[in-house]
């Protein structure tokens, strides 16, 4: 319930303000279709800070929690903020077009790229 209240509440802020930038979406799943059919296959998982973990596909990306709340925000090359919030622990999803981002959890940047 309070899951469904946060992302509620995340989509309200996105419509709101008039931001065409996509919602995060709670994902409960670590499994993804591959390229050949409907065999799936383990994601290649990147660990990147203290409980934060995340990988992508050409779909977007998605990031595991560990902990409680996390800030997040994902820039575009352009230095455009695509995202930002802060996430509860779970598995996340964040649909975006195949590309390079930046991935800035709690003031540390990495370098996530979706093919």
């Amino acid at each position: 319930m309070l899951v469904a209240i946060f992302i509620a509440g995340i989509w309200a802020d996105n419509k709101n303000t008039g931001d065409n930038h996509p919602s995060v979406v709670k994902n409960d799943s670590t499994w993804t279709k591959n390229d050949t059919g409907n065999q799936r296959v383990t994601p290649d998982i990147q660990n990147i800070a203290s409980g934060v973990s995340y990988y992508t596909n050409q779909d977007g990306i998605f990031i595991m929690l560990s902990k409680a709340t996390t800030n997040i925000k994902l820039f575009a090359l352009t230095g455009d903020i695509v995202w930002q919030g802060n996430l509860v622990q779970g598995r996340f999803f964040i649909p975006v077009r195949p590309g390079i981002y930046f991935l800035r959890v709690n003031n540390k940047s990495y370098k996530v790229i979706c093919k």
